[in-house]
Formats: structure tokens, sequence, C-alpha cells
């Protein structure tokens, strides 16, 4: 640590003279400065830094060049050859760098710039209006904030941020790189801000690796709001609102819950690789007609999924690297391979349609509701290339959304399982020996509290989709800035202890019973996933809720109906514990697949799977299958089964690791 100095300073024609005696102390140089005689909140030495930083340098040039002038004498050569025979006896020893020499190296001016910059930073005022006043922020570096400490994305980074509104309140500023983030977790503020004044916070940002989805024609929940976003947004409300009036949402899940079932049936132990198979189906069924086209959907998301998270591509972190040269950027050359194999897919799908319509065989689809112009969709007519786009990121968007609490609920019924027997109790009851179908839900509160309490207790997108602030905004007297990223912490919206008490157990009775707070009548309407917070706020709220909504509550309830469910015993369950709370680290996050009991409730619920089942064929192929013609580059395969590994789907449904390899689990109560 350097010692303190005291220096005489001579008047000059700044800020400081107006109040600095002739002598100023300056603390250590390495430690806090402290400037005496300066009066006023220590905010106003703000203006006197630049000052003093030069007075102090000019004096220390001086004593410098003196110092200097006495140890080495001045020697001058014509050649500027130096004759070291006119120094003899001069000086026979090197001489001694004097402590002021400093002065004259560049790194003390690097070092005068970062005092200044952090002592500005430090002190400096905002002129605020009256009675407004900042967010709490959390503490971090001069200009660069807070990189630091940032876990990976997901559930552990919802949680993470969590421990922080303890202490700074339901909302806060965290800032990075000179980007204010904004994170929110009541369901009451997000409301607030998401819903009434959503026209303000209605904004995306741009992802570094996925460059252009905000302001082009890609990927809707992530394009910008702008003319584009309307089109797009109204073309979908159009799809959804055409295709279920046509039975569509209804007919084809119902449709595909039997051959899904068959799946489970056939092969109990791939109850995971069922589910995404199942999902994809559906969707490829509403967006083109055929579930063949949900090969094409298979690949497709992993791709994107991890393109548009934090947790996938360092860029989205460290976002100069896209500023590497192409030829060189390895990110680039991955964006431009994914942006091409999703134009592909949605192109050749609905080139499908195309031909299928004319030749005038297409099933019900949106791709010929728009060949079709139904109403609502001739205004603002999307081109062929951004109708395949919207059609198609409509659909991909759907399996995961539905595929990851179908995941959840296989977890739940593990760790729960008194809850099964309730349901297919009422399932009976109401069903008979029937699979459950849309006009039975005023009748099925258990199986609509299951399902909701299952979105609640492990949410598909802890923390939301950022929304981008588009002008200054002040809400309960404090400033949020313009261009701020907005983040409502889904899983911390849903654990408000005022409003889900025991927020950490999966408690379908909370829907249920008057006694909890969430209780709400008329049971034939309440509880409902409408509406959920988990499907987003505002106008970036789900466009596709009806969908989400029969899918989730007639293929969970056709699964209860159909199967029991429970983890493995002895040996097998100390080897495949079921997993408490572990994720993908991705926006979308799927629960970790894991061995359990699939088993037909009764002969003769097997033997209605078995007769009812249209297509239990499968999406995904074992080593040595191929499609024929140009479905074949789009076939997905399973691992080699001898090798003991599952489908994963690319990361998105990994395997939760066996008992002796230490499964990285979250404690309960997280």
């Amino acid at each position: 640590m350097a010692s303190a100095l005291r220096l005489s300073v001579q008047p000059m024609p700044c800020p400081l003279t107006a109040h600095a005696a002739s002598e100023t102390d300056f603390g250590e140089l390495c430690g806090t400065i402290d400037i005496v005689d300066l009066p006023g909140d220590h905010r106003s030495v703000q203006p006197y830094i630049p000052c003093l930083l030069l007075h102090l340098a000019a004096h220390l040039q001086k004593m410098s060049q003196s110092v200097h002038a006495q140890q080495w004498p001045s020697h001058h050569t014509h050649d500027n050859v130096i004759n070291a025979s006119n120094y003899a006896g001069a000086q026979t020893e090197p001489p001694v760098v004097s402590e002021f020499n400093f002065v004259n190296s560049r790194v003390f001016w690097l070092l005068a710039l970062v005092v200044a910059l952090a002592v500005a930073h430090l002190t400096r005022k905002e002129n605020l209006p009256a009675g407004v006043k900042r967010l709490p922020k959390l503490p971090g570096l001069p200009y660069i904030g807070r990189p630091f400490g940032v876990p990976v994305p997901g559930a552990e980074a919802a949680w993470h941020f969590g421990e922080f509104h303890k202490t700074y309140g339901p909302i806060y500023e965290w800032e990075v790189f000179g980007t204010t983030h904004v994170w929110i977790e009541s369901d009451r503020i997000a409301r607030d801000l998401l819903v009434h004044r959503g026209k303000k916070y209605g904004g995306r940002h741009e992802i570094p690796a996925a460059v252009g989805v905000a302001h082009g024609s890609e990927f809707l929940p992530l394009m910008n709001i702008g003319e584009n976003f309307w089109r797009h947004k109204n073309f979908i409300h159009a799809l959804n609102k055409h295709s279920s009036g046509k039975n569509i949402f209804s007919g084809y899940p119902e449709l595909e819950n039997k051959n899904t079932l068959r799946r489970l049936l056939d092969h109990p132990d791939k109850w995971s690789e069922h589910i995404i198979t199942h999902c994809a189906r559906v969707a490829a069924r509403i967006a083109w007609g055929d579930p063949k086209h949900g090969t094409k959907l298979l690949h497709v998301v992993p791709v994107l999924l991890k393109a548009v998270s934090p947790g996938g591509p360092i860029v989205n972190l460290l976002t100069p690297l896209m500023n590497i040269p192409d030829p060189i950027n390895p990110w680039n050359k991955m964006e431009k391979k994914r942006a091409q194999q999703m134009m592909d897919a949605f192109t050749e799908a609905q080139d499908d349609v195309i031909a299928r319509y004319e030749a005038g065989t297409a099933e019900g689809s949106w791709t010929k509701l728009w060949l079709e112009k139904a109403q609502g969709l001739e205004k603002g007519q999307l081109s062929k290339k951004e109708a395949a786009h919207a059609v198609g990121s409509n659909a991909l968007v759907a399996i995961v959304t539905i595929g990851s609490p179908i995941h959840t609920f296989f977890t739940a019924v593990c760790h729960y399982p008194s809850w099964l027997p309730r349901m297919q109790e009422e399932l009976d009851r109401v069903c008979g020996d029937r699979l459950p179908l849309m006009s039975d839900m005023p009748n099925l509160p258990v199986l609509r509290a299951v399902v909701k309490e299952t979105l609640r207790w492990r949410q598909p997108t802890p923390l939301g989709v950022p929304h981008i602030l588009t002008d200054d905004d002040v809400y309960d007297g404090f400033l949020i800035k313009k261009g701020s990223m907005i983040h409502a912490n889904h899983y911390l919206i849903s654990r408000e202890p005022n409003l889900y008490p025991e927020s950490d157990e999966w408690r379908p009775e909370r829907w249920l019973d008057p006694s909890w707070p969430t209780y709400k009548e008329p049971l034939s309407e309440y509880p409902t996933i409408r509406g959920d917070a988990g499907f987003g706020y505002g106008t970036r709220a789900c466009p596709g809720i009806e969908l989400v909504t029969t899918e989730l509550y007639t293929t969970i309830g056709s699964i209860a109906w159909g199967f029991n469910i429970k983890r493995k015993e002895g040996r097998a369950g100390y080897n495949h514990p079921v997993p408490w709370y572990q994720t993908n680290p991705y926006v979308i996050t799927m629960a970790s697949q894991f061995p359990c009991d699939v088993t037909p409730r009764s002969p003769e619920k097997a033997k209605y799977i078995t007769n009812y089942c249209e297509d239990p064929s499968l999406l995904v192929k074992s080593s040595g299958q191929k499609s024929e013609g140009a479905l074949a580059k789009w076939d997905v395969y399973r691992p080699d089964e001898n090798s003991g590994a599952t489908f994963d789907w690319d990361g998105l449904t990994q395997p939760a690791p066996n008992h002796d390899k230490g499964p990285r689990v979250y404690p309960r109560g997280v």
C-alpha cells in the first residue's frame, strides 16, 4: 500500500478553487480518496475528480522531471550514438530510478483513469423527478455490473435470483455490462406491469445465437413489437379460432391418446419417448394434417431451444464473440445451419399440404386454413414463407410446453402415490369404460386440480421469457429505465407464501379444499389452467392455450385411466431414485426421465387399448430402420439398445443419473 501524499497545489480555474484550501490531502493511492474541506453531500465530490487528478499529475510530473535531471545528465550526439566516455567519472553506477518516474508511465495514466471512473460512478447522482427513486439494486462493479455468480439457467437460476428477493424485495435491478435486468417475484406486480401496461412492456431483445429472430418473421414468441409482430399474432389467433370450431384441437389429441396408450402398453420402459412422440404427432396433425411430419419437429426443436436459451451457446452470455469474422466464427455457422434446417422442415411440410390440397385429399390443418383464406386470414395475409414459419413455429412450441408438464406428472405421482387412485376413481365414475373427453372436464375437478398443481409445482418456464421496456416508466415511486429487460420469475411467483402454503409440496387439494387460499368455485369451472401465469402475461401470453388445455387434460387423464405408475422397488428402486427436481437448463425445461413401473390397471383396460388403437407406429426408429423417399433425411433414431442408453431428445429429456453416480438433484424445499 503506497503512503499518503500531502501536496501543495496552486489554484487553477476549476471548480476546486472555490472550496479547496491551499493544501489538499489525498488518502492512500490504493485506498479510499479522502478530500478535505469540501462541503456538502459526498456526491458533490464528483465535479472535482478530474481537476484533482490533473493537479496531482502535473505536480508529480514536475517533481519527476526535477529528480530525473539531477540523477542522469543530459547527453546528446549528432548521430544519436551514446559515447560512454562522455560520462566517465560523471556516474559510475546506474541511476537510481525515482518513485516519481512512475508518473511518466502509461500505467499511471491508466490507473488515474480507472480511479476517476470508479469514483465518478460511485458518487454519481441522477436527476430524478421529485418523489421518484431507483429500484433496489444488486451490488456490482463499476460499469460492468454483476456478471459473476450466475448459475446455469433454469430452475437453479430461478432459485438463485429468488434468494435476492429476500433482501431487496419483490422487484429489484441487476446490471450486467450496461444492460439493466429487472426481476419480479410477485404475480400482482407482474400483472400491473406486463398486463395493465403491456404496450410499454411487450418488447423482445435480439438473441446473439439466433440472429434476426426479434425483427424477422421466423418465430412469433421472440418477435419484437411492431407491424410484423401484429400481423403474425393476428394470423395465429385466426388459425386457433377456426381450428377450434372445426374440431381440430379436440379431435386430433383424443385420436392420438389411443395410439399413445398402445405404445405405453407395448413398451412401458420408453414412456418418455412416447410422450415426446405423442406431442410431436399431435402438433404435426394440427399444423399439416399428417403425423409423419412430427419427425421434422423432433429435429428442429432441440436446436432452436438451445440457440435461444442463456444456457445454450456461450455467445448468448458473451455477446462480443459474435463480432468474430464469419470465416472463423463457429456460432454464425451454427446459426445459419439451424435457420436453413428450420426453413427446409417447414416449407417441405407446407408443400406436402399444398399438393394434397390441390388433389382434394388434405386433412384439416392450420396450413389448409391458410390455403382456404379463412375469415380473418385474408387481412395482412402472410407470404408463403411467412405462413410456413408461423405454422411451424407455433407447432414446435406446443411440443415442449405440453411435453414438459406430462413428464412432471410422472415424477409427481411417483413421489405422491396417493393421488393417482383418487384420479382413477373419478375417471371410472365419470367415463366408465372409455377414455376421457373434453366434454367430461366439468365433471373431473380432481383431474384438473392435478394438472393445475403440476404446472405450479414445476413451471415449464421457471424464468419466463424476458420482456423489454420500450419507454421509461414509474411504478410505485420507482423508476424503471427504457430498455430494461423485465423478468417475471415464474418459479417464485408460483411459490408466493400467502397464496401457496407448503409451496414446495405437490398438493392438488389446494385447488379443491375451501381451507386453502387458492380454492375457487364452482368446481365445474375451477380449477382451470386458462390464465395461468406460467403461460405468460399480456400481449405475450401463449396464443395456443386452448390446444394446451385440451391436450394436457385429455392426455394425462387417459394415462391415469389406463395405467398405474409407481417407482421401482427393491434394488432397482435404490439404483434408480426418482429425481426431486432435475431438469434441462434451457428456457423451457423438462423433467429428467427415470425408470418406473407403468402397468395396465386391468386386463379389460389393456384389451380396450389394444382394440381402439389406430396407429401404434413409432416416430423414433431403431438402428438400421429407414424411411422411404424424402422423409429419410428427417429420421430420428434412439441409441442402440445394447448400449443401455435411452432416447433423450438431444439432451432435452436427459435421464436422471443412477444412485451410484451421485445424482445432482435439488434438496427438498427448493
